[in-house]
């Protein structure tokens, strides 16, 4: 049976989809040999990394979806979608205090990698973790808690276990109201970012192809019986509103790869003011919007953000177009600025400079890698130059 990730860059078509529903599941599959004996699993498979290896055995979490409500905390089953999350919490009064504009991904690959929303006093989606089901490469069950032991784990790439239910640092639901106008963007540096800072989440797209900006706003509104949604489509100019999790996510039906550098803040406008004259230069028809993001800082150690508030830039290309040519084009750029990749999306960063880039925290992960996975039945042949040993490299 063949399996290929969301945007088909990746596809194994020899692949053997295991499902895996439960916990119990997750221990047979990972005690039974199989193949290199490298064991992946596969939420949407949203990620454009190397995450997966054409000889691994790959185990589905999509049955993981329940929410069990145990001694007054959540436990959110890690493979349900973020789309199909909101209303489970809504139900219970509550939602998550950000996301992205995309809810395909699974719970548990979203925060592994580092997904983020947007906001400039709000951190990724792995910062509201508050504990972690982890099975380990024995079959063994661990409860991880507090941040002493999160910060290490909450970003894992799946290096270190199966993760099969999380609890999440949740808020009571609320609206959201969107507002989308043009806006040239050095308006939008002004101050220090000020228009950002002024939202509670603040973004913009810039097509090169029309050379225009767009700038999206969200505020929050009280939820209650009075919220309608407005018909208007995204992307167009005007307003909607709505519970958080309806307006959050956007219309993204047109698949893509996709290139994303967190950027420190204060370098944020001379990056993208060289993406932009680049991509003027050489991608002058280019379609697909350039996004500009601002989000808050976290203690992660594998985090883009960890220590300081970034600007998450992020580029595009058609899922049906070489996407080598464009992205060859704008890393340098990122790299340039101080960029840190994000581990979902595509880079070509070598071991040397992760290790420029996270400096001592890479050092700790591999440590705490090689603790709960010494036999690397989870490091993949992608992610083995980066995380492994330096014979692995």
């Amino acid at each position: 049976m063949a399996w290929e990730n969301w945007s088909g860059a990746q596809h194994f078509p020899e692949a053997e989809l295991i499902p895996l529903p439960s916990e119990a599941a997750v221990q047979r599959w990972l005690a039974a040999p199989q193949g290199s004996g490298v064991r992946r699993v596969v939420g949407a498979g949203h990620s454009f990394s190397p995450l997966w290896g054409a000889d691994d055995a790959l185990g589905s979490l999509e049955g993981l979806d329940g929410v069990v409500l145990e001694d007054g905390q959540l436990w959110l089953g890690a493979g349900q979608r973020l789309a199909d999350l909101g209303p489970k919490l809504a139900a219970h009064g509550l939602a998550l205090a950000n996301q992205g504009d995309i809810d395909r991904q699974s719970l548990a690959g979203a925060l592994a990698t580092g997904t983020h929303g947007t906001g400039w006093a709000l951190p990724s989606l792995a910062a509201m973790v508050t504990g972690m089901r982890l099975v380990d490469g024995d079959g063994r069950i661990h409860v991880l808690t507090g941040p002493e032991t999160l910060d290490g784990t909450r970003i894992h790439l799946g290096l270190l276990g199966v993760v099969t239910a999380l609890a999440l640092r949740l808020r009571p639901a609320y609206g959201l109201a969107e507002r989308n106008a043009k806006i040239p963007f050095e308006t939008l540096f002004e101050g220090n970012h000020a228009r950002f800072r002024s939202q509670r989440h603040g973004e913009f797209w810039w097509i090169p192809a029309s050379d225009e900006t767009l700038f999206k706003q969200l505020r929050e509104i009280p939820l209650g019986r009075s919220i309608k949604l407005d018909p208007l489509p995204f992307g167009g100019e005007g307003e909607r509103w709505g519970p958080a999790w309806q307006i959050f996510p956007s219309d993204r039906d047109a698949r893509f790869n996709e290139m994303e550098y967190s950027v420190p803040l204060e370098a944020g406008p001379a990056c993208f003011r060289e993406l932009r004259q680049a991509l003027l230069k050489d991608f002058p028809k280019l379609p697909w919007p350039v996004e500009y993001r601002i989000v808050a800082g976290d203690r992660g150690w594998l985090s883009p953000t960890q220590g300081q508030r970034v600007a998450a830039i992020s580029v595009h290309q058609d899922a049906r177009r070489p996407y080598g040519p464009l992205f060859d084009c704008v890393e340098p750029i990122f790299r340039a600025f101080g960029g840190r990749p994000h581990w979902g999306k595509r880079f070509s960063l070598d071991r040397a400079a992760f290790e420029h880039c996270y400096g001592k925290n890479l050092e700790r992960f591999r440590a705490l890698r090689g603790h709960w996975d010494p036999e690397g039945r989870f490091l993949t042949a992608g992610l083995a130059p980066i995380f492994g040993d330096t014979a692995d490299v």
